[in-house]
């Protein structure tokens, strides 16, 4: 995003009028669609955001706030039993609540809506009730809700509840209590990831991944996989696998709707979607081993006795690593490898046929 907003004018709006963001990219959908009257100066903020983040600026990082927290989870669950216990979560994320109210103001994503900016905005979590799908969306009044047998929309206001509860690692972090309901990452029951912004009207997806292009052969025997390597496996395999089989599907459709009769499609309410999918050019695996030093060191001890090697479990690492070097090194990845693509991303952002 910060190389594609380079390649605006300064008080250029965006590009982009529906954002939508599952986990991490909730954040950043979020973020992006409080500016879109002015496409650079939204990028230019969140990039600050991210590049002066800090550990303890999403969870309580500290010896004392992490076994102060621990303590309570254990307290409240030997209480009686019609006492209700607090959402499990191995670290409290109460500093990235704090965060978000400080940085983003909720009200802005209503006046780029009624601005004609911003055409919709969608947070989706999972809801532990139902184990299905709920995507938030706040946006145009001709919108309308769906309803599909894992999946449902629900027109709301998007507030931080939201973003803590897309965001919400299982185990990791607690769930958050929208409604009458707990949700927690969006990833773990979502098997259509392109829905939200198909469902919202959009003709063309630009698709930011974290998933690789590919993975280093390794040169020598791997250990036996442990626990955390396990667990490192399966939330890789929950928040990528989805996609490539959401994009496959929606290459069949496209293919589909190209031999289909104009009239015959709008009565069957099919239209071609153009996608982009931008992912990685390296893996994150060595960027958490060389920058695992740089978390603090009641995480790294927390790890340790959870049995996390940060060499052969930088998988699940990974997800906890939040310090302005490693953060960095990933935006110059991404502007990269944006920059790298750039004739195929202006010709795809392009309004020309």
């Amino acid at each position: 995003m910060k190389a594609i907003s380079e390649w605006y004018p300064r008080v250029h709006a965006s590009p982009f009028n529906i954002y939508c963001g599952t986990s991490a990219g909730a954040l950043n959908a979020t973020s992006l669609a409080c500016h879109t009257s002015c496409f650079r100066l939204g990028v230019k903020k969140l990039s600050w955001l991210w590049s002066n983040l800090h550990t303890k600026h999403v969870f309580e990082s500290s010896y004392q706030g992490m076994i102060h927290h621990l303590g309570k989870q254990a307290f409240a669950r030997a209480q009686a039993r019609y006492h209700c216990a607090p959402p499990f979560g191995l670290l409290d994320n109460r500093p990235l609540r704090n965060l978000l109210n400080k940085v983003l103001n909720f009200s802005k994503i209503e006046h780029q809506i009624m601005t004609g900016n911003l055409h919709g905005l969608a947070v989706t979590a999972s809801n532990y009730q139902t184990s299905k799908s709920v995507t938030f969306y706040q946006g145009h009044k001709d919108i309308p809700t769906w309803t599909r047998s894992r999946a449902i929309g629900i027109k709301s206001q998007i507030t931080t509840e939201h973003l803590l509860a897309s965001s919400a690692i299982p185990i990791v972090f607690p769930a958050s209590k929208i409604g009458h309901g707990f949700y927690g990452d969006g990833s773990v029951h979502q098997i259509a990831p392109l829905r939200p912004a198909l469902k919202m009207g959009a003709e063309k997806v630009l698709i930011i991944d974290l998933a690789p292009k590919s993975h280093p052969t390794p040169n020598h025997i791997a250990p036996a996989p442990g626990l955390a390597m396990l667990g490192g496996h399966l939330m890789d395999a929950i928040f990528a696998d989805t996609l490539s089989a959401d994009l496959e599907h929606l290459d069949r459709m496209n293919n589909l709707v190209s031999t289909v009769d104009k009239t015959k499609a709008d009565n069957l309410a099919l239209r071609q979607v153009d996608a982009f999918h931008l992912s990685p050019s390296s893996p994150f695996e060595p960027l958490v081993e060389r920058y695992y030093c740089h978390m603090p060191i009641a995480v790294r001890s927390l790890m340790r006795f959870l049995g996390i090697s940060p060499s052969e479990d930088a998988a699940i690492t990974s997800y906890l690593l939040f310090e302005p070097k490693y953060i960095n090194h990933l935006i110059d990845m991404g502007y990269q490898d944006a920059q790298n693509r750039r004739s195929d991303l202006q010709n795809f952002l392009s309004d020309r046929e």
